[in-house]
């Protein structure tokens, strides 16, 4: 750790990754993943069970997230959970909705969490990061096809006036409704995703100007989408700029991303001096060719390829080649692509994770599939012999939406 703390800004992208991408640098490799073990939590704390009247919310509270999910609690602290809602019709894997008639919310999702770098974790990091981790969709893929390719302005992005119509950055309007939608039926949706996470690093910001500060966006799939939309707005409206008047560096570690926006949306990105973008793509996961037609690229790519990974059943499948354990996996060992690369873990990580959500492990490691898993569900037997769903920490989740 402390060489990547006395390279963190090289690891963030100050000089674009130079001399750092071929072949793939082992502390940027373990940067990567550690970014990626932030966005998984996303997923680990997610209800995705219909029948809990929680379904859509953290599981665990913000005091206990990290430590509950297996990572270490010393390096950063929660400060705040967001929540996102939809004002158009989307494919389900987007908001899970319980079907209790006591759900805790009938309209919003727990979307992520903002984090920042405890005292310790400044130590280790080499500044205080600030961080911002979007959740993805559920494993189900079938959104990609279902999902509309419409682009739109993005106005609470980029403002309304000052380009002509033939310049104006357009982004696609299912992202960009999940980060912006309100919805005064919601307690937790008063306000938009993208206004609680801004709000949030503004007060980070201010509170820690006079230290040497970074922030950090990442998400998977579509968290990966809305983390880019995050980043660029971040920068665009200078949300990372003190009162003191510094300009903070912005990056993003996104996998498996959908494309955001038409070229205008690359042109004003390109424009963007102190943000950084790192997009880690499989080489056969299709959700990162999305939407094939009108959309462009940012930012710097690392391509990986899972296929050549002696610890896994191969080829692999489309949920596999998409899976983010799978993809940090790839990210440990992945030597380059083409038919004569080979695969050899650069990064001690635990392979037993790549069945975390996945059966892609070789049956041969002894690890079941998709074992991260409440134990029997959620399910708590009662005094009386009866059991009842249970499934969520006790936490007033209304104290934390505030």
């Amino acid at each position: 750790m402390s060489s990547m703390a006395e390279k963190w800004e090289e690891l963030s992208g100050k000089n674009n990754w130079e001399g750092l991408l071929n072949p793939l640098d082992v502390d940027l490799r373990k940067y990567i993943i550690q970014y990626g073990e932030l966005a998984e939590v996303t997923y680990d704390t997610f209800i995705s069970d219909k029948v809990s009247k929680y379904a859509g919310a953290s599981r665990y509270s913000m005091e206990n997230l990290f430590s509950n999910v297996g990572l270490d609690a010393s390096k950063y602290r929660v400060t705040k959970y967001f929540y996102a809602t939809s004002s158009i019709p989307l494919p389900d894997a987007f908001i899970t909705k319980s079907l209790s008639r006591e759900a805790w919310s009938k309209e919003s999702n727990f979307m992520g969490y903002v984090a920042v770098a405890t005292d310790e974790g400044k130590v280790s990091l080499g500044r205080r990061d600030i961080v911002i981790a979007w959740r993805g969709t559920i494993q189900t893929l079938e959104w990609v096809n279902d999902l509309q390719f419409l682009q739109i302005p993005g106005p609470k992005v980029f403002g309304d006036g000052g380009l002509l119509p033939l310049f104006k950055p357009l982004v696609h309007h299912g992202f960009y409704n999940v980060y912006t939608s309100e919805s005064a039926r919601s307690k937790f949706n008063k306000t938009s995703a993208r206004d609680q996470v801004l709000e949030e690093v503004k007060r980070l910001v201010e509170e820690y100007k006079n230290e040497e500060v970074s922030i950090t966006v990442t998400g998977h799939s579509l968290g990966a989408s809305l983390a880019t939309l995050n980043a660029v707005d971040i920068a665009y409206n200078k949300i990372n700029k003190s009162s003191h008047g510094k300009e903070f560096p912005v990056t993003a570690f996104v996998f498996a991303s959908p494309k955001v926006g038409d070229l205008n949306f690359l042109n004003a990105f390109n424009k963007l001096k102190h943000l950084h973008v790192m997009r880690i793509h499989n080489i056969l996961d299709i959700v990162p060719k999305y939407p094939p037609i009108g959309y462009f690229d940012v930012g710097q790519e690392i391509i990986i390829d899972t296929t050549k990974s002696p610890y896994l059943n191969l080829p692999g499948d489309i949920i596999t080649w998409h899976n983010l354990e799978c993809y940090m996996h790839g990210v440990a060992g992945t030597q380059g692509i083409g038919l004569l690369t080979d695969f050899k873990l650069e990064v001690d990580r635990d392979i037993a994770l790549v069945n975390k959500s996945s059966g892609a492990l070789k049956s041969e490691y002894l690890v079941p599939a998709n074992w991260w898993t409440v134990k029997n569900k959620g399910m708590v037997q009662q005094e009386d012999g009866k059991w009842v769903l249970n499934d969520r920490e006790e936490y007033d989740i209304v104290v934390a939406e505030v």
